[in-house]
């Protein structure tokens, strides 16, 4: 190859990547570069398992981009501006030695309710208010039997999202086709109710600013 012919293609490659730049930059930049590495939120809840029947309801102790969550300085299931609830369906459970898997599918909704109130005595509490983002949900839980400690890996995908507006301002946690990856921690309990203990986080976009009038 003469040192033209290769000036020649250099100078092709050169074009075709700065055509290409701008097609990878708004694929992977922005403001959601990576936003499956952000917590979008955390929560705090618990667990009522009733024959092939698992509810998992709680509250968000935090959520990336809102500054305000609670109706008072400490946050609890009493002051939590922001609840969830997902009921879900049992499709299988595989033992293996010590370790068991269940395996469920249902749907979670996060609900907005501005007087708080919620407790863990009365579980449908915490699906008072609006729901303010709706998911359809598969999970896997891994089950420790020797020690009753446990974790569970939730896809979401979210269906419908609604704005909700605390001191003035509105906000937005996700829209439809957004999915969520949230880990939890829990432990079961000896005796119930709740048949288990759990805490999570989200990891995914957090709230956006929803500009007033849209």
């Amino acid at each position: 190859m003469n040192r033209q012919t290769f000036t020649k293609r250099a100078g092709l490659c050169w074009a075709a990547w700065l055509m290409l730049t701008p097609l990878l930059a708004a694929e992977t930049g922005g403001p959601h570069e990576q936003a499956d590495s952000l917590i979008g939120y955390e929560s705090v809840g618990q667990v009522l398992n009733v024959g092939t029947q698992s509810l998992q309801y709680g509250y968000l102790n935090f959520v990336r981009g809102v500054p305000r969550i609670a109706t008072a300085a400490t946050i609890s299931e009493a002051t939590a501006l922001l609840t969830f609830y997902n009921d879900t369906t049992t499709e299988r459970v595989i033992n293996n030695g010590p370790i068991r898997t269940v395996d469920r599918t249902g749907t979670g909704t996060i609900y907005f309710d501005e007087t708080g109130f919620a407790t863990f005595t009365t579980p449908d509490t915490f699906r008072d208010g609006t729901a303010v983002q709706v998911c359809t949900l598969r999970h896997q839980v891994v089950i420790d039997t020797s020690s009753g400690y446990f974790t569970t890996t939730f896809e979401m995908v979210v269906t419908s999202a609604k704005s909700f507006a605390i001191d003035g301002h509105s906000y937005q946690i996700g829209n439809p086709g957004d999915v969520y990856r949230i880990s939890i921690s829990g432990k079961l309990t000896t005796s119930g109710p709740p048949s288990a203990y759990i805490a999570a986080v989200a990891m995914g976009l957090g709230a956006d600013a929803v500009q007033q009038g849209n």
